[in-house]
């Protein structure tokens, strides 16, 4: 510690810089008070008014980054919660829809094997009813007959020669596949071209 510090703060080793502005701006009210006592008008300030309102600036601008800062923050974090609560819920739409898909698969493979044409209109009533409920909640069907091979939404359970179609082309659909957004929900179990 420099020789002018002890001086002025003695030999107090736990002062901190903080503190001297206290003492200064204290020291600064009382010269003013003092200044107005003895008759003193507003043509002659006190010396150290200067460094009050550098004080004041600093004091200013350390508390607008701070606020800045915690905006910025609060920010994120808004963004941040808004992004897990909307997984969330769309995983656990996700959680329903699989558990919904078994009845849609009765209803799917009794409309393929039922030979009643009445019993097949309601059934593939029933079946667009599935549908339309899924598609509310951002599920679609997967594309597959017709379509390339497509890793990312179909599932190859078998491969067979088919004169005039390429390679990799969907033959057949076994099990319908869906999706919500950019996520699969359940593969579609396809058959290909060799």
């Amino acid at each position: 510690m420099s020789d002018n510090k002890q001086k002025f703060h003695g030999h107090n080793k736990n002062f901190k810089p903080k503190e001297e502005h206290k003492i200064k701006e204290q020291e600064q009210k009382e010269e003013i008070k003092q200044f107005y006592e003895e008759g003193g008008d507003d043509l002659s300030p006190p010396q150290d008014s200067n460094l009050k309102l550098q004080i004041e600036k600093e004091n200013s601008i350390a508390l607008t980054n701070m606020l800045k800062t915690l905006q910025a923050d609060f920010e994120n974090y808004r963004k941040r919660n808004a992004k897990v609560k909307e997984e969330a819920y769309q995983d656990g739409i996700n959680t329903a829809i699989k558990r919904v898909l078994k009845c849609y698969d009765a209803v799917d493979g009794a409309i393929k094997t039922v030979k009643d044409e009445e019993v097949k209109k309601g059934l593939e009533i029933l079946e667009r009813e599935f549908l339309n409920a899924f598609n509310e909640f951002g599920v679609t069907p997967i594309d597959a007959i017709g379509k390339m091979f497509d890793a990312n939404l179909h599932n190859a359970i078998a491969s067979e020669e088919k004169q005039g179609e390429p390679s990799g082309k969907i033959l057949t659909e076994v099990q319908k596949g869906f999706q919500s957004k950019d996520k699969v929900i359940r593969y579609s179990l396809v058959i290909i071209a060799k």
